[in-house]
């Protein structure tokens, strides 16, 4: 087996290069003009052919040279958040946008994976396949690029994903056989009723006290109707409503995100909450409209892929730890890939000591020196399956 996490070092001043170039042109949601461009641009350098999927959407091929064999997909999502960043670093971002969750390090790696596997087509044989995707934070990249046909020609047989993690400072991969990251589904409820004067509440329909029940009959279904061995959270993140102390005012919105591990739970608690609302319509009179706006189902990570692929790292020459048993409670809509492909999903914990924000955090960074461990666990992954399978 090639020593791929040695080679991978080989690449550190090039994975950083890449990735601060793309840290200082974020770009939000599905059209990425700027960050579509270099990168394409970096693939085009190889001699690679790019095919483009919507506004943004990149993919290309490498072919080995050992003969026919199957398809592996390595997917990087390229997109940022809407914030400004406050990291102090000498390339940070200046505009309101910034990369705070280490998309910028994902696609560093898969560019820089795309080069490796150039040199290294004679000692595999398949095809790989890098899925460039932008809006992955609001859910919307994988299904465009799926529905465009992100997994076809060739068919996709298998998936690999991976992801920063600041859990510890680095040296570690974590993954998890089953379920790796939660369901999403967020909501908007509209409560339309009828306002009035503060002292005569019974001439009026008030969507604050509608507000309230809705609110507390949610919060019950968690700690009440979902199974206490299944991990769920509901959680409001927006009210609003009115504008003085003495009118009770006709509108009031409020907005949410319910995220589940087991897809019988979420349903169940979608079906049960649009339930809440059709009783509350009746015993307040109140006109209420919930939508659940945006939606992803919980990430799974095939079992059998996943241990195959770390039974490779464990004969490997990665020196650092393999973490097994790990969940999030946050989102990926490589969970859309995953429920088509059997996929394996890794994250790379790259904590800077001294740096104690979160992901999403304007102060957030991310230590560079996982970027070779990320690049290492691709390559040992891809050349091993393809030449297993």
């Amino acid at each position: 087996m090639t020593d791929y996490f040695k080679e991978a070092l080989e690449y550190k001043d090039e994975l950083i290069e890449k990735r601060r170039a793309l840290h200082q042109i974020p770009e939000t949601g599905l059209d990425l003009p700027k960050t579509k461009a270099y990168v394409k641009g970096e693939l085009e350098g190889l001699g690679l052919e790019v095919k483009e999927y919507g506004t943004s959407g990149l993919s290309t091929l490498i072919q080995g040279e050992k003969g026919e064999g199957r398809c592996i997909m390595i997917r990087a999502d390229m997109d940022a958040l809407p914030m400004n960043e406050e990291s102090g670093l000498p390339f940070a971002s200046t505009g309101n946008t910034a990369h705070t969750c280490g998309h910028d390090l994902h696609s560093s790696i898969a560019l820089t994976a795309a080069k490796a596997l150039l040199k290294e087509k004679a000692n595999f044989k398949g095809t790989v396949k890098f899925m460039f995707q932008p809006a992955e934070e609001i859910f919307a990249g994988s299904k465009m690029m799926i529905e465009n046909g992100v997994l076809e020609n060739p068919q996709v047989d298998r998936a690999l994903a991976l992801h920063t993690a600041l859990d510890r400072e680095t040296g570690s991969i974590c993954y998890n056989e089953g379920y790796f990251a939660t369901s999403s589904d967020n909501f908007k409820i509209t409560i339309k009723c009828k306002g009035g004067h503060g002292a005569y509440p019974h001439t009026t329909i008030d969507p604050i006290h509608v507000a309230v029940n809705i609110y507390t009959n949610f919060l019950e279904l968690i700690a009440r109707e979902c199974p206490p061995q299944e991990t769920s959270t509901l959680t409001f993140g927006m009210l609003s409503a009115g504008s003085n102390s003495n009118i009770i005012p006709d509108l009031a919105e409020m907005q949410g995100t319910l995220r589940a591990y087991s897809p019988e739970v979420r349903n169940k608690l979608k079906s049960r909450m649009l339930e809440i609302i059709e009783g509350l319509k009746i015993s307040t009179k109140a006109e209420i409209d919930l939508d659940f706006f945006t939606g992803v189902p919980s990430l799974y990570s095939d079992p059998e892929f996943t241990r195959e692929i770390v039974g490779y790292l464990k004969n490997s020459d990665f020196d650092g730890e393999l973490i097994p048993d790990t969940k999030i409670m946050a989102s990926e809509d490589m969970a859309l890939v995953a429920e088509k492909v059997p996929t394996a999903y890794f994250s790379v914990n790259c904590k800077l000591p001294g740096n104690n924000f979160s992901h999403h955090n304007p102060g957030v960074n991310f230590d560079e020196n996982m970027m070779p461990i990320g690049l290492g666990l691709m390559l040992t992954a891809v050349v091993n399956w393809l030449n297993n399978n």
